[in-house]
């Protein structure tokens, strides 16, 4: 993979989070009765990105994850006219309610009657209940660690990459990152988060030192081809949420 197949992807991907977005603002049922919507929807996207990029999966977790955050955004700004971040993550946690419990808890329980998907196998392997179990949850990964850490980021002076790099390692720090594990294992997903941690503690990118510690990680991860997905899917939700609530804050003043 490199920058220009995530560029065709992202552009084979937009009709669908439009479509995404469209669906949550007419839906008028249950957060629930919209998922399935959703899935359709996404479903039809999954087969664009994989003719795009010739069958490399690039964007799927992420398509899961953003198409349900374009839905919530889209209700919500229907509904109000004034999306905050925490209506959001309140919609998204409406829309998956009761994921984890319909989808992952019974795999204990019987034997599947196809093959598994990755998630899948994370679960009954580790109980990681990974994106299922954040979105189920109402995103508390980005609204209580990541959002705060990329805003105070920004305060500080941080000038907008540099900031989506601290909340990156915020994220690297809690997130059941499926990537890293699947990959990996359980004991790659524990360094990281203890490698992300330790440097965030020291001050990230805020600080000169924690600056050089970056790029070694950087190049560390490179050398073990080692790549957060799971938390850089995270990051892209937490500033997808940044726009939508900065956008509802001005709408209000």
């Amino acid at each position: 993979m490199d920058y220009f197949l995530f560029l065709k992807s992202s552009s084979a991907l937009a009709g669908t989070m439009f479509r995404c977005a469209a669906a949550g603002w007419s839906h008028d049922g249950s957060g629930p009765a919209l998922l399935p919507v959703l899935r359709r929807i996404g479903a039809d996207g999954e087969a664009k990105m994989f003719r795009a990029t010739a069958a490399v999966n690039t964007q799927k977790g992420l398509l899961f994850l953003q198409g349900v955050l374009a839905a919530a955004a889209a209700g919500v700004l229907r509904d109000s006219r004034r999306p905050a971040a925490s209506s959001v993550c309140q919609r998204v946690a409406a829309i998956c309610q009761g994921l984890v419990e319909r989808e992952l808890e019974p795999l204990r329980h019987m034997p599947l009657s196809r093959k598994a998907t990755a998630g899948e196998k994370l679960f009954l392997e580790y109980g990681v209940i990974g994106i299922r179990g954040e979105m189920d949850a109402g995103l508390p990964n980005i609204a209580n660690l990541a959002l705060p850490c990329f805003r105070d980021a920004l305060s500080a002076g941080l000038s907008l990459n540099d900031a989506l790099v601290q909340a990156l390692l915020a994220l690297m720090t809690v997130a059941e990152d499926t990537t890293v594990l699947n990959r990996h294992g359980p004991d790659v997903l524990r360094e990281v988060q203890a490698l992300a941690g330790s440097i965030l503690a020291g001050g990230g990118m805020l600080t000169e030192s924690g600056r050089r510690e970056i790029a070694g990680l950087d190049q560390l991860f490179i050398a073990r081809r080692i790549s957060p997905g799971g938390a850089a899917d995270l990051l892209a939700a937490t500033y997808f949420i940044h726009l939508i609530d900065k956008e509802g804050r001005a709408a209000a003043d």
